[in-house]
This record gives structure tokens, sequence and C-alpha cells, in this order.
């Protein structure tokens, strides 16, 4: 398929990985060029875009015959016209179990929420901030709880927990729509 990653940091890089791995053309947009995703992509010779989220997006930018849209990471929220172009789909990767705990700041409003069991969700992506459904595989949801630990910060959730999670769902979120 014909993918348009909007990738930062480990997540992002993790996620590039797995869609080469798969044999997927990959374009990828990040909002720095120094993070890990932009730069594991210019040492495989991904095709890569740096742009700031606040910079809006052009056409001339999206691939053409783009078939899926993969939100790793990254903190823009996609204008309708290009998860439209998307033939298959728009989805992204989001670090709690949705609807719960939206934005940037999701683990740590759960780690104050006091709350025992987090997680992570692939989602249609929309116009509204981690607001579309979650993705199906095999008739269940792709979303996962994950027991939080007495004393961990929201970091360490993170590098124990749900980064590893985003990209097991990620993956088979994209195992689901290659199939499509």
């Amino acid at each position: 398929m014909k993918v348009l990653l909007f990738g930062n940091k480990h997540l992002g890089a993790r996620v590039l990985d797995m869609l080469l791995a798969r044999g997927h053309a990959v374009t990828v947009i990040t909002a720095d060029a120094q993070n890990a995703c932009a730069v594991s992509a210019a040492r495989l010779g991904v095709q890569t875009i740096v742009k700031a989220n606040r910079t809006p997006l052009v056409a001339a930018e999206i691939p053409a015959g783009l078939e899926l849209v993969v939100s790793a990471h990254s903190h823009r929220i996609l204008p309708g016209w290009v998860i439209a172009r998307a033939g298959r789909g728009a989805i992204g990767y989001h670090p709690s179990l949705l609807p719960r705990f939206k934005g940037r700041n999701a683990i740590a409003d759960a780690l104050a929420a006091g709350v025992q069991f987090t997680g992570g969700t692939v989602y249609h992506l929309t116009g509204e901030l981690d607001g579309g459904a979650a993705v199906r595989a095999q008739g269940r949801a792709l979303q996962r709880a994950v027991a939080v630990r007495r004393g961990e910060s929201a970091a360490q959730i993170w590098r124990r927990a749900l980064l590893p999670l985003g990209v097991e769902l990620l993956t088979a979120a994209v195992e689901e729509f290659e199939g499509a």
C-alpha cells in the first residue's frame, strides 16, 4: 500500500520500520527534523517532509494514489480533505482508553485521575481531536488496557507499556487494512 505516516519520535520510527518491513511505500510527514522518526526516515532514504504541526498542509505534499494514513505520535489534526484522499482510511494511535483522556497529556491526566489501568487505542482519524471510533480487527476494537504500577510516572508507563502497545495495535490495524 501507499502509506502516509504522520510520525514523530520513537513511536513514529518504530511504526516506519514496521510499515517498510511489510513492503509498503511510505512518505513521512514529521514536525521536527531532529526527532527519531525523521532521523530514521533520512537514514532509510524515505521521502520526508518536515512541517510544524500548525503549518497547513498543501495538496502537493500528499502522495497521489494514497491508500492509508497512519498517525504515530503526531499532534496534527488532519483536515478532512487529507483523510478523504486515503482510499482505505486514516488511523492513529492514542495512549489512553478512548474516549477517556483525550489530548496531548492523556497519560499524565490518567495518572492524575488515579486510575489503576490505562491503555491505548487505534482509532479512525476525524477532524476532531482523538474523536474517531476505535478501529476494529477480527471483530474486536483495537484497544487494550495496561496496569499502572505504583509510583509510575507518565514517561515510565509510556516506555514500559504504551509505546510497545502502540506498535502492536498499529501493526494489527495495518494488517486489517492490507486485507481490505
